[in-house]
């Protein structure tokens, strides 16, 4: 691999203008105006995507019944749950046999307390691995790994080990073999309601998932037979980049206790607000396995959003019947069976809803400065998200905020491809937070953007 400065205006400069502002509406035309740079280069991504895919998904598409995956009574929490804080281990157990898990690693299921995006306490489950051979003197660090996209319902969970998440075999961390090498232990949350049967699952809520990878990670800590210290990198793609930023922002005030040193957010889901604006017009179509569930499990979440503010009635009868029904490309494949379309499924209103447009605000990353260093990775040929939209991340959140963000454009690299063609990129910088050596950054540069070429 080879690294290269980003020379010219750059990709992310064409989002320099766009701004994320909802309130009064005597700034409307200023606000279409700046976003429009965002809109045309999002029209041009849309336009080179044939046909919807599993959104957000890390993971060849599969469709998977969620009916055809048996829960197992590991997954049952006590009833009532007793109190207990954020990130107590509720039940451990070890597992054997997982395909695509090096030979020597230890794999636990784990079951733990968490706290939705009200407070509530609450159970959810994940996975923990753990090099083979013994701890360093003073433990393993953590990676707390977030996963992409595997669908909204329990038996959509990777901690399963099924092919629910859309690939031929379980959904672990891409790569996995280069982290354990490198002295890694993996924590990997499951979210709300993957794995425990708790609603449907909060997608794209980020105080949901941070407190899922935070907590998490907390229970590895106190996981009988692992020796673990508290220093923690977090790291997510697609889905769990969205996960693992919001980890990152949230993490010195929600769990002190964990000693975070880096953040790492492949192709991640940002610029929530920006898509709202085309949910329901034509080029929202491509979105739709990810607007459909992303509206759903908002109405299911919010007190002040009832579906019908958002859905036509086909929609609301569409994503009350089909969105948990499935795991992997499973709603993709209804989507195009009912040949939905989205002003078929949206009321006409919802992109410019208030309430609508609150939630997507509260649910963009980048408002708040993220204290420990970024890396932030984004495949040049990603077809699910859009660079462009990573770009304005980077240029008008991130850098402006004080984040120090090294931000890289993987050159030819797709949305699957990207976690595996940078791997040793990001173990390099992992180790290099672990070492102490000073965080590099690529703002102030132009585009804010380097280039990693394979």
């Amino acid at each position: 691999m080879k690294y290269i400065v980003a020379r010219g205006a750059g990709a992310g400069a064409g989002a320099r203008g766009y701004e994320m502002r909802f309130a009064g509406t005597s700034t409307r035309k200023r606000r279409t105006a700046r976003w429009a740079p965002v809109l045309a280069a999002l029209a041009v991504a849309v336009a080179g995507c044939s046909a919807p895919t599993s959104a957000l998904n890390s993971h060849p598409a599969a469709g998977v019944s969620a009916g055809a995956t048996t829960i197992p009574a590991f997954y049952i929490p006590p009833r009532p749950l007793p109190a207990a804080p954020a990130g107590a281990l509720i039940r451990a157990e070890k597992v054997a046999g997982v395909s695509g898990v090096p030979v020597g690693t230890t794999v636990w299921r784990i079951l733990y307390h968490s706290r939705s995006t009200y407070g509530t306490d609450l159970a959810e489950s994940g996975y923990v691995m753990a090099p083979g051979g013994p701890a360093p003197a003073a433990g393993f660090p953590i990676i707390a790994w977030a996963h992409g996209t595997t669908g909204f319902a329990a038996p959509c969970a990777p901690s399963l080990f099924t092919d629910a998440g859309g690939g031929p075999g379980p959904y672990l961390l891409p790569g996995l073999a280069h982290y354990l090498q490198a002295g890694f232990a993996i924590a990997a949350a499951d979210y709300q309601g993957q794995g425990v049967a708790d609603g449907v699952h909060p997608y794209l809520v980020g105080s949901s998932e941070g407190r899922a990878v935070l907590d998490a990670t907390r229970a590895t800590r106190r996981l009988p037979g692992l020796k673990t210290n508290s220093t923690v990198i977090i790291y997510g793609h697609s889905q769990g980049g969205h996960a693992a930023l919001f980890a990152g922002e949230m993490a010195a005030d929600y769990a002190p206790d964990l000693h975070v040193v880096g953040v790492v957010a492949a192709a991640p889901a940002t610029g929530l607000s920006t898509l709202i604006s085309i949910v329901g017009s034509a080029s929202g179509q491509v979105f739709l396995p990810f607007s459909i569930p992303v509206a759903y499990s908002w109405t299911r979440t919010y007190s002040d959003l009832p579906a019908t503010d958002v859905f036509t009635p086909v929609g609301v009868r569409f994503a009350s019947s089909k969105v948990t029904a499935g795991c992997g490309s499973a709603l993709s494949a209804a989507i195009t069976s009912a040949h939905l379309t989205p002003e078929a499924v949206f009321q006409s209103s919802a992109a410019t809803n208030p309430v609508v447009l609150a939630h997507a605000k509260l649910n963009d990353p980048g408002q708040v400065r993220t204290e420990p260093p970024m890396l932030v990775l984004q495949g040049t040929a990603d077809a699910t998200v859009p660079p462009v939209l990573t770009d304005g991340f980077i240029t008008a959140n991130a850098c402006p905020v004080g984040d120090t963000v090294e931000y890289l454009h993987v050159a030819g690299a797709t949305h699957g491809t990207v976690v595996f063609v940078a791997a040793p990129t990001i173990v390099r910088w992992m180790t290099g937070r672990l070492t102490g050596e000073p965080a590099p950054t690529t703002c102030q540069q132009p585009g804010d953007v380097g280039i990693l070429s394979p």
